[in-house]
């Protein structure tokens, strides 16, 4: 026969359990706002790859508006949505009708605000 101090405690294990409810809830609060900031570092990394696709078209519509002696920097605003605004427009290039389009990437997280340049040539 055992002796009853080596037998395992049903009050013992029970109270453990009650020790460790609740721990894995405290657990995903703490986790809860590096979710958030990393949710918010993808949407904005969406708006800065959204903004060069869309920054590379405008730039080639005002280049197509240079070649054609008509005004790059009305066509590169009319070639972006609302949400983005035309921060600078720079021809270059002598013979060719070079234009240089910035835009400001929308800004949806703490990460400071940038800018993206795209540049387009047309003969």
């Amino acid at each position: 026969m055992r002796h009853p101090s080596r037998r395992p405690s049903r009050d013992r294990a029970r109270r453990g359990d009650r020790a460790d409810r609740g721990v894995a809830s405290l657990e995903v609060i703490a986790l809860y706002p590096v979710l958030v900031l990393l949710g918010t570092f993808a949407l904005q990394a969406g708006a800065a790859v959204w903004t060069v696709a869309l920054t590379t078209d405008a730039a080639r519509t005002a280049a197509r508006a240079a070649s054609l002696d008509q005004d790059p920097a009305t066509a590169a605003a009319a070639a972006l949505p609302g949400a983005l605004d035309v921060s600078a427009v720079r021809p270059f290039g002598a013979p060719a009708h070079g234009v240089s389009v910035t835009v400001r990437v929308p800004r949806v997280s703490p990460l400071p605000q940038f800018t993206v340049t795209r540049r387009a040539v047309m003969p």
